[in-house]
């Protein structure tokens, strides 16, 4: 097995990344954290290793800006560890997952702890990418669920572009939220990775994905790039079905979706219908993407949702939009959330990024038949 470390060095010396000190102190103590589990793990096989309690080791809270490579560090991890008993999802998807345990126990005696010990049961390594609270049926219930999973002994690593006390910030019933953040504290070691590169916007070899403004010749050429990816694919015209609802499609094949912005973004839609989309297709054509600004602000927070999803799905986006990428957002209420947007469109569009095969959310309810073509 190659140690986080190990991955980290082997990064270096390809000359894809270049020496960073927050990167190698964080890498570093992943790397500590990787010995322990693996040192538990072995003692535990031993002979009377059932017999033993063992110190789970403090997993890392990682946070800082877009670019800084916090992902990527955490995937280095989590791919070194074996295969058995870890878990790493999206903290929208996880806590999608944990309401829907609990309707699933709706009536039984101590749901929350019956929902801890399945994922327990499952992982005791959990990594969080993209660590962010806004809603207030998630804020309720994570300081009690950190606390019955840190005592049975799981180990968290996670990213957030917040520091632990600026999670849920301004948000309603902060008070009872509060808890969830001392636990995460006491559980972790929180590392600020700031200053150093952006990686996202380093030199690549970048494929022109992402096209403005709204000109014919550009309508043009995503039509030709969606012929092109569905060669020898069955085309279809009919809408598709996700999560129960229909949406306009301008075309798609079994694994490649066209639509407009408008059909997306524009409706009012879930995050679970963009989690829906991106197991389901493994390239998207978005059209007729306009300039963005507070007057559109919900379809605005909707793209923020399909580009994060995407991203961490590794689904292949092209886009024609009215301004580019710089200046796709024009206002100040999201302004925070746009730029981790701008950064991983940016990074969409180079070749390391292409060259990841697209990834399966295995935890997916419904895997394929609401968007059956």
């Amino acid at each position: 097995m190659t140690s986080p470390l190990q991955r980290y060095e082997q990064a270096l010396q390809s000359g894809s990344f270049s020496e960073d000190n927050q990167q190698r102190q964080a890498m570093t103590y992943l790397d500590n954290v990787y010995h322990q589990i693996i040192k538990n793990r072995t003692a535990q096989k031993g002979f009377f290793g059932f017999l033993k309690s063992y110190q789970a080791p403090k997993g890392l809270y990682m946070w800082g800006g877009v670019g800084r490579g916090k992902t990527w560090m955490m995937d280095m991890f989590f791919d070194s560890l074996p295969n058995e008993r870890k878990m790493r999802q999206h903290f929208h998807h996880f806590m999608k997952r944990v309401h829907h345990e609990l309707n699933q126990l709706k009536g039984k005696a101590d749901p929350l702890q019956q929902v801890a010990k399945i994922i327990y049961d499952e992982a005791d390594v959990i990594c969080f990418d993209e660590f962010f609270v806004s809603n207030v049926s998630d804020a309720m219930i994570l300081g009690d669920l950190f606390t019955m999973l840190f005592n049975k002994g799981i180990t968290l690593v996670a990213t957030s572009n917040i520091a632990p006390d600026g999670l849920y910030k301004n948000g309603i019933h902060r008070d009872r939220f509060l808890p969830a953040i001392e636990e995460v504290k006491k559980n972790t070691t929180v590392m600020n990775i700031d200053t150093g590169v952006d990686y996202r916007l380093r030199v690549l070899q970048q494929a022109q994905l992402y096209v403005s403004p709204l000109t014919v010749d550009n309508a043009d050429w995503l039509q030709e790039r969606f012929l092109a990816l569905s060669q020898n694919q069955k085309i279809s015209y009919d809408p598709i079905v996700i999560n129960g609802r229909e949406i306009a499609i301008k075309a798609a094949t079994k694994t490649v979706l066209y639509c407009e912005f408008r059909a997306l973004c524009m409706q009012p839609r879930s995050a679970s219908d963009f989690i829906e989309i991106a197991n389901n297709f493994s390239t998207v054509l978005v059209d007729n993407v306009p300039a963005l600004n507070d007057v559109i602000s919900d379809p605005t927070r909707r793209l923020i949702y399909l580009v994060d999803e995407f991203y961490d799905r590794r689904v292949k986006l092209l886009m024609r939009a009215e301004q580019s990428i710089l200046d796709l957002y024009q206002g100040e209420k999201l302004a925070f959330e746009i730029e981790r947007t701008r950064s991983r469109l940016l990074e969409m569009q180079s070749q390391d990024y292409l060259a990841q095969a697209h990834r399966l959310d295995e935890n997916c309810q419904t895997a394929n038949p609401n968007a059956q073509i």
